[in-house]
């Protein structure tokens, strides 16, 4: 027992004796100075034995202690930034408009857009009705004439909106083509279809596709005729045709009166479906 405590007391001072003679003569770690208010104290170790590694080392604590400082100016900054925008948010919840960027930039004047909004849409409607008003004179109307039927257009107008507003609210149908009807009526069918050119708008019913077996191909009707009569009647829209297919007695003989390659063409055929396609047909 006596011989295995000195074996290991022998080992312990040899090992001591290695661990001072391996250590390397390093000067101890020491603060340069006392960090500044604000900043992270840097460590600054001098290893004596390599000049070279000793101002690597302190080049590397140098560029950390920038990097800390630059961290700190923009956390300032963000700080102040926030405040900014915190501000500009309570003063446009209080003025109920967009916030106010920029030292003495003015706000937007609401009532001038207003005022200049409805001066554009007033304009442009003048500058619509001038211009319509002159393709009606270039039509072959009279400029007091023109100036007629313009207001005459608007008065109808509007009593289709009240028309529609009182059917709505007593739900019945509306008639929506009341309007051209009585301007139609009022104009009468020369000075009618001159309106219509004027407008931009077709004065007859174009023919696209005749059905197979249908009165209109027994007739002699073609695709690419233009229908100007029903029944001695003139009719500018399908609407109108419609109407008066329904008239009379069914499958008696009626006159349709053709537009075909410029000339007029009179065709016979029965009351009723035309069998034709084209210009806007539904149905008949």
């Amino acid at each position: 027992m006596l011989k295995t405590l000195l074996f290991l007391l022998v080992g312990l001072a040899a090992g001591l004796a290695i661990a001072f003679w391996v250590a390397p003569g390093a000067a101890p770690t020491a603060l340069d100075s006392e960090p500044a208010i604000g900043q992270t104290p840097v460590v600054r170790t001098t290893v004596a034995s390599d000049p070279a590694a000793t101002a690597r080392l302190a080049a590397l604590e140098d560029a950390l202690q920038a990097e800390v400082d630059q961290r700190v100016a923009l956390e300032e900054r963000v700080a102040e930034l926030a405040a900014q925008l915190e501000a500009l948010g309570q003063r446009s919840a209080r003025t109920g408009g967009p916030p106010n960027f920029g030292a003495g930039a003015a706000g937007p004047d609401r009532a001038a857009i207003a005022e200049a909004r409805q001066r554009l849409q007033r304009d442009g409607g003048e500058d619509a009705e001038r211009r319509f008003a002159e393709q009606l004179v270039a039509a072959g109307f009279a400029p007091d004439r023109a100036d007629w039927i313009i207001r005459r257009t608007e008065e109808l107008r509007m009593e289709a909106l009240q028309a529609q507003y009182d059917a709505q609210r007593g739900g019945r149908p509306v008639e929506a083509r009341a309007g051209l009807q009585t301007l139609r009526t009022e104009l009468g069918d020369a000075d009618y279809e001159r309106y219509l050119q004027a407008y931009g708008r077709p004065t007859a019913i174009p023919v696209r596709d005749v059905l197979a077996s249908s009165p209109a191909e027994r007739s002699g009707l073609k695709a690419g005729d233009e229908i100007v009569a029903y029944g001695g009647k003139r009719v500018f829209d399908v609407p109108e045709l419609n109407a008066l297919t329904l008239e009379g007695t069914p499958g008696e003989s009626v006159v349709v009166e053709v537009r075909r390659d410029g000339q007029n063409v009179q065709l016979v055929l029965p009351r009723g479906p035309l069998g034709i396609t084209g210009g806007g047909f539904r149905g008949r």
